[in-house]
């Protein structure tokens, strides 16, 4: 097909217009200041890949109501390492209701502020973890301009007032460590029964955490009750500091559970060798004997 002379003189006067987008602002940036970065094909690859990046962020006026804000949260499903800086931690962009209507009929009835902030608090942890994000007493602290100290303090008043545990990265991803947590998942575990997805669930923590809380308090009834081993004694045989031994200690004496009890919901045998205790699942030991004497053929 040709192109007439009216189809031309068009092309050639507006097709320099289409040039006029961040993305070819962005692909004449990276070839004239990176020219090493790779080849035509390789940074428009790049940019498009950076623009989708930068779309998560910008989020539409119309869906933020009053009162709301944007905030950037740990990715659910990014797991913590060592020393791993923030810069290298996958990231995304959650809404967040600082305030509402709620609120403000709070504030008339003449309730009071800390309760008012403590349910703000909570609220602005479950809208992050079900949009797929997790915040940190530090981020709270800066949302809503108080001391990370104060906005823990106020954190565990509600988990321990309402047996509820608050979405924060530092029990989603296994990172703190406080009794109240471990109160709640090894009551929901031992005295009530519940399976491990579930206790997953309702305490917002990772199936591997749970079972991780599950097992130590296993452990740590082995030694004290059936090894009538000392804390101290306990801490060195599961290499667990001894503060935590001990929050075991309070849990196992307020359970008041035996052997069997333990065993049941746990399904797992331990030995003590060499003043280390080291979980085994049943009739392994048995299997392995069995193994052993059996005929080599041929």
């Amino acid at each position: 097909m040709m192109i007439g002379a009216q189809d031309h003189h068009r092309e050639t006067q507006y097709r320099p217009q289409a040039g006029k987008t961040l993305r070819q602002a962005l692909i004449r940036f990276i070839t004239q200041e990176f020219p090493r970065l790779g080849g035509p094909w390789v940074i428009q690859l790049f940019v498009d890949k950076l623009l989708a990046l930068v779309d998560t962020y910008r989020i539409a006026r119309e869906r933020l109501t009053p009162g709301q804000t944007l905030w950037p949260a740990v990715a659910i499903d990014e797991r913590p390492g060592y020393r791993k800086a923030m810069a290298y931690t996958r990231q995304v962009p959650v809404i967040l209701t600082l305030a509402n209507q709620d609120d403000v009929a709070a504030l008339r009835d003449r309730t009071a502020r800390t309760q008012i902030l403590k349910r703000a608090l909570v609220r602005a942890a479950h809208d992050a973890y079900a949009q797929g994000g997790v915040l940190t007493t530090a981020d709270l602290a800066v949302l809503f301009h108080r001391s990370h100290s104060y906005v823990a303090d106020l954190i565990r008043q509600y988990e321990t007032e309402t047996g509820e545990i608050v979405p924060r990265r530092g029990n989603v991803h296994d990172m703190g460590r406080t009794v109240t947590h471990k109160r709640i998942i090894c009551r929901l575990a031992y005295l009530e029964g519940k399976p491990t997805h579930l206790i997953a669930k309702e305490t917002c923590h990772s199936p591997e955490a749970v079972d991780h809380y599950i097992l130590n308090f296993a452990r740590v009834h082995f030694a004290i009750v059936q090894r009538n081993m000392t804390p101290e004694q306990t801490a060195f045989a599961i290499q667990l500091p001894l503060s935590l031994v001990q929050e075991y200690v309070k849990l196992i004496a307020e359970f008041g559970m035996d052997e069997q009890q333990v065993y049941n919901r746990v399904g797992v045998d331990f030995a003590l060798t060499d003043n280390k205790i080291t979980p085994t699942l049943p009739g392994e030991k048995e299997f392995s004997e069995g193994r052993e004497q059996e005929p080599i053929a041929g």
